[in-house]
């Protein structure tokens, strides 16, 4: 019980501090709505994962269609929008047939094509402003289906994630780390050409 208190510190919100565009805070979930009031733990990942996506989401809308899909020394806009959702998506996951079974795969079949991202190659598709917002929807409401049937004791079995070598709490603390990773280089990107700085979302659930 020790260690799972601990845990929870590192996890669970600080307190209530969003900055950010009116339409990201139009998106948050009240405690309540959320039906985790009673699972501090997952409650506190759903909801950082959100504040992630909401960050990323906000990359999204600010760029500027003759950026979209520009490489400035790095992967194109597009690519690196796709590939941090496809993480996300992924790792939310118990498995990779059930991953490429989902039914906004099955719709996307064209979009997904060969699933380059799963192989250790240089990614060569590009991707539709449309087809991701769609993903990010799909990503969005993802988390708290897949998150919230969780209990304490599933988050800390070993090697329950779809990769099988993680607990699920570090797979998901992993998939958040990697959301912030690339939302960071992306509005670092805008900033140069907007000369306007990323808002901070500080979590995904309001109290």
């Amino acid at each position: 019980m020790i260690e799972m208190n601990w845990i929870r510190s590192l996890v669970f919100p600080y307190p209530r501090r969003i900055v950010g565009r009116q339409a990201q805070r139009n998106n948050t979930i009240s405690f309540k709505e959320s039906g985790m009031e009673k699972k501090p733990l997952t409650h506190g990942l759903a909801s950082q994962l959100l504040a992630g996506l909401y960050m990323l989401k906000d990359c999204i809308d600010r760029c500027h269609e003759k950026e979209w899909n520009e490489r400035h020394n790095d992967y194109p806009f597009s690519q690196v929008v796709f590939h941090t959702l496809f993480d996300c998506d992924y790792h939310l996951c118990n498995n990779e047939e059930e991953f490429k079974e989902q039914i906004f795969h099955r719709k996307n079949r064209e979009s997904f094509a060969d699933y380059e991202e799963l192989e250790d190659r240089i990614p060569r598709h590009l991707y539709e402003r449309g087809f991701i917002n769609q993903y990010y929807e799909h990503c969005r409401e993802k988390v708290a289906s897949a998150i919230e049937t969780k209990t304490e004791a599933d988050l800390i079995i070993p090697n329950a994630d779809v990769r099988k070598n993680m607990t699920k709490l570090e797979r998901y603390v992993n998939v958040i780390r990697h959301i912030q990773h690339h939302t960071a280089q992306l509005g670092l990107r805008l900033q140069f050409a907007t000369g306007k700085e990323m808002d901070w979302i500080s979590r995904g659930y309001e109290k």
